[in-house]
């Protein structure tokens, strides 16, 4: 993927792949001995290390979550079909470190299926979620409270609408974003702002 000058050439696939691989193996054994620690510790301190612990875990699970970002813009593989609601409930596990406790989703339809290719349908729709939620308000301390998300279906494509409530936001100029539109086009969608109300529409065809 990466070619710095003119005397590089791009990693193969399989360089990624072994690269992600082992990043998943360590991050898995740095995961289970964050819980283990926790859970061996006596009440009186780990009362005291319960915040730091919290934070360690929460970072461990943004790490996961960028994992599978990168896996799913390096690994090659076939399309397969992929149920909306599966891909809807793991896009929500990729993009929960980067959402606030206080943000309410609602979901809507999840009737359908679409082709996925290394899950870039799901990593998509996660980068929409933290890109919008992360974009800035168009009136000054204006806050997003709520996501509504939902699919259509209809002349010969499937929607995924993430709808933004509670605050205007203007279009995302963040990395999750133009992420979002790479991981979009691995599996034939586009993005594409909703017609009649504030959000993010991911066409498949």
């Amino acid at each position: 993927m990466y070619a710095g000058g003119g005397d590089e050439e791009v990693l193969p696939h399989q360089v990624w792949t072994g690269l992600l691989g082992e990043f998943r193996n360590q991050l898995a054994r740095l995961n289970a001995g964050t819980v283990q620690v926790r859970d061996a510790l006596p009440p009186d301190v780990g009362a005291d290390l319960g915040p730091a612990l919290s934070d360690m875990e929460a970072s461990l699970d943004g790490l996961t979550g960028l994992v599978s970002w990168l896996g799913a813009v390096t690994a090659p593989g076939e399309q397969i079909i992929s149920d909306l609601a599966d891909v809807i409930d793991r896009a929500l596990v990729i993009a929960g470190p980067w959402l606030r406790p206080s943000l309410r989703i609602s979901l809507g339809s999840r009737v359908g299926a679409v082709r996925n290719r290394s899950r870039a349908v799901e990593g998509a729709l996660a980068a929409v979620v933290v890109a919008l939620v992360n974009a800035p308000g168009s009136r000054r301390g204006a806050v997003l409270d709520e996501l509504h998300i939902g699919a259509l279906a209809g002349r010969g494509a499937v929607v995924v609408e993430v709808e933004t409530r509670g605050a205007q936001t203007s279009r995302p100029t963040s990395w999750h974003w133009l992420l979002a539109e790479r991981l979009a086009a691995v599996a034939g969608g586009t993005l594409e702002p909703l017609p009649d109300r504030a959000g993010v529409g991911i066409r498949f065809q």
